[in-house]
């Protein structure tokens, strides 16, 4: 059925209301963007820089750090910037948290790392914490208070990050061996960990002992044996723990090596 005439009139005028129509509301969308953003250029400006969290680092350190200035839009800078400026400036900062709250403040919140150990490893020493980050470059002195770990050379250190190792298996065992020992609360008594061959690692442990424990497979029921092995010593008796067996536990007195 053709349309009349009027019809087709009819039809254009209805074309032309809907295309103003999309133009208006284009137009307006624009405009509500543009007034938005610069209210947000306008009115949000950076003027407090908190810090909350305990570490070795002042609030004034860590906020300069970030690279955040007053007067700075509340929303054009790069918050994984901030932080990875901070990091770097603070590596033994363990994570950092970043938000916003309007209409001035940037809160920045801390945790620090824990130092554990330090690696020996080309005539240096290297804090670390239990995941194996690197906190600080220092000398024998400097490490005296921290379990000390031998046979692992360090390759390419650089402070603030992860440690690698010219032998990467080692870095797991490692890890194992600190986060056990620092969940079990022995780490204080280990003295050494000695890592030259990862299925002979071998402790020094509380002065008195040296604890053979072969790999790290079912290292926490490695540690109960060896506590209740030390329980059943006497407090004056100092020898070879073996606990490499992870089903028993045995001990020899040094004089019988």
């Amino acid at each position: 059925m053709k349309k009349t005439a009027a019809q087709k009139r009819s039809n254009r005028r209805r074309r032309r209301r809907r295309g103003s129509g999309v133009f208006v509301t284009l137009l307006c969308t624009v405009v509500i963007m543009a007034a938005v953003l610069t209210a947000m250029t306008v009115f949000f400006k950076v003027r407090t820089v908190s810090v909350t969290g305990q570490s070795r680092y002042s609030a004034e350190e860590i906020a300069q750090a970030s690279g955040i200035v007053s007067g700075q839009n509340m929303f054009f800078f790069n918050k994984f910037s901030a932080v990875s400026r901070i990091f770097a400036a603070c590596p033994y900062l363990d994570t950092i948290t970043m938000r916003r709250k309007l209409p001035d403040e940037i809160a920045i919140t801390v945790t620090e790392c824990v130092p554990v150990a330090a690696v020996e490893s080309g005539g240096s020493y290297f804090i670390i914490d239990a995941n194996a980050k690197l906190l600080e470059k220092t000398d024998a002195a400097g490490s005296a208070q921290y379990c000390i770990i031998r046979g692992a050379e360090l390759k390419d250190p650089e402070v603030g990050k992860s440690a690698d190792f010219t032998d990467s298996q080692k870095k797991k065992p490692l890890q194992t061996i600190l986060n056990t020992a620092q969940k079990s609360d022995i780490l204080n008594e280990i003295k050494e960990i000695d890592l030259e061959k990862i299925f002979e690692i071998k402790l020094a442990y509380s002065e008195r002992f040296t604890v053979y424990l072969g790999t790290v497979e079912q290292l926490e029921k490695k540690v109960r044996f060896l506590g209740v092995c030390i329980a059943d010593l006497g407090p004056e008796e100092r020898g070879i723990i073996d606990v490499s067996d992870p089903q028993r536990a045995s001990f020899r007195p040094y004089a019988d090596e």
